[in-house]
């Protein structure tokens, strides 16, 4: 979503919400891939669509109608190593659980959210995003807690991905991401922003989950087509028949897709879309 489907406002546009429910009339199933958990996701569409959706970068799958279809959380030894190092290097994370979102800073989140946005959408200021979100932020879930001690030591929590925000991308968490990816074996990094860092289990990847969800569907790999813009959309990417990457993909991204479209800002997902069903109906 972000970078993606939402643009600098952290809105859906009527142009994308449009040309999705396009497609759909013309038989094409669309399905939203984020980082986002569904409760953070889903107030984006304003009941516009209702699609199924792959969360925490493929941690929960749910289909169109919000039944929890897959999950794969974190496995307990894998997400006690992965704390420990964001209190090495003193990032703030937050925890995304079985249970909901939690966060033991409101003032972190706030700006941490902010300075997704502009890194996300260039165009924007500070200020600008921080208002901006101080008013998303109402709209998405949140818990917050003194810390996550009770969390953490509850079984009935399962912990379905860990992200960390740190504004030094490359004196922190360049260091972070490679520490964590050379001592745990059973978690995928990703990012979904240069501020942030994404851990979940290996098994949780969007390219995994939506092979799987497309597979349970009779759709072929070669009938899919993928759009992303960042690190943890890179294995849906690699798995779709056809892989986009929107105008402000990161080059990797850039690297690996077979065609691109316009930016977030600009409706890339609706033009792309539009020009898909295009074809399809010629």
């Amino acid at each position: 979503m972000d970078g993606t489907l939402l643009n600098e406002k952290m809105e859906v546009s009527n142009r994308n919400i449009q040309a999705i429910k396009k497609a759909e009339q013309s038989g094409i199933e669309f399905i939203i891939a984020t980082g986002r958990g569904l409760s953070e996701a889903k107030p984006f569409l304003k009941n516009h669509i209702h699609p199924g959706f792959i969360t925490l970068n493929g941690a929960e799958v749910f289909d169109n109608k919000e039944n929890l279809i897959s999950s794969n959380p974190l496995s307990v030894a894998s997400q006690a190593k992965v704390v420990d190092y964001f209190h090495k290097y003193n990032v703030y994370f937050e925890v995304v659980t079985n249970k909901g979102i939690f966060s033991n800073d409101r003032e972190a989140r706030v700006n941490n959210l902010a300075n997704l946005l502009v890194k996300l959408n260039p165009g924007i200021n500070f200020k600008q995003a921080l208002r901006d979100t101080q008013e998303r932020v109402k709209m998405m879930p949140m818990n917050f807690v003194d810390n996550y001690d009770a969390i953490f030591n509850d079984k009935s929590y399962k912990i379905m991905k860990l992200i960390g925000f740190n504004e030094h991308q490359h004196r922190i968490l360049a260091p972070l991401k490679k520490d964590i990816t050379k001592n745990i074996k059973d978690i995928v990094v990703t990012s979904s922003s240069p501020n942030n860092v994404e851990i979940n289990s290996v098994n949780a990847q969007k390219g995994i989950a939506l092979l799987q969800y497309a597979q349970n569907r009779n759709i072929l790999p070669e009938e899919i087509m993928a759009i992303g813009d960042n690190l943890n959309d890179y294995s849906m990417i690699k798995a779709a028949g056809t892989g986009v990457a929107m105008a402000n993909a990161i080059p990797v991204i850039k690297e690996i897709a077979q065609i691109s479209t316009d930016s977030n800002i600009n409706d890339g997902v609706a033009k792309i879309i539009e020009e898909t069903v295009a074809k399809a109906n010629e």
